[in-house]
């Protein structure tokens, strides 16, 4: 059972996350490509938490964003919901702490979600969807993985995992 407080502190990171992805990722963007700082955070979030807290993670980081943005509500938070739980379930494949395994897993998972988003968008119709473009994919790709260096970390000081100790 999670305690309120943990409830509490989730709902936080949550919102803040959401914030600075609706916020500050345009700003920040390089050229197309737009960092995707909630699905870091998912990411990063699961393989300290685990895959239910993962999954829950991406599906309310995914819901709220669909809702505060001008995508097709729910695409974003099935992608992220299926990144928070794998990168759950990878957490207790690999035991290591480099922190080389959270950017490369941010990495993939970056492309996947893309995929996944842009399969979803074809499965349901959607005649006005972004151009699928593998360089646009791969350079967010990047810009995830550099980003998961300066998100890992920050939320590793909330990680009620067993597991608490800094990459670095």
């Amino acid at each position: 059972m999670i305690s309120a407080h943990r409830r509490l502190l989730f709902a936080i990171i949550l919102l803040v996350f959401l914030l600075i992805q609706v916020g500050v990722a345009t700003e920040i963007s390089v050229g197309r490509v737009k960092p995707d700082i909630l699905l870091v955070a998912t990411i990063c979030w699961a393989l300290l938490e685990g895959p239910s807290r993962g999954a829950l993670f991406g599906f309310f980081g995914g819901l709220l964003e669909d809702a505060f943005t001008t995508a097709v509500m729910g695409v974003g938070a099935f992608a992220k919901t299926i990144l928070g739980y794998m990168g759950g379930e990878l957490r207790q494949r690999i035991v290591s702490k480099s922190i080389l395994w959270p950017v490369v897993i941010v990495f993939l998972g970056s492309i996947l979600h893309e995929l996944i988003k842009f399969a979803t968008w074809a499965l349901v119709g959607m005649e006005e969807r972004p151009a699928f473009s593998f360089g646009v994919i791969t350079g967010l790709a990047f810009y995830n993985a550099v980003l998961t260096v300066v998100v890992y970390p920050i939320l590793a000081r909330f990680s009620a995992g067993e597991e608490r100790a800094m990459m670095f």
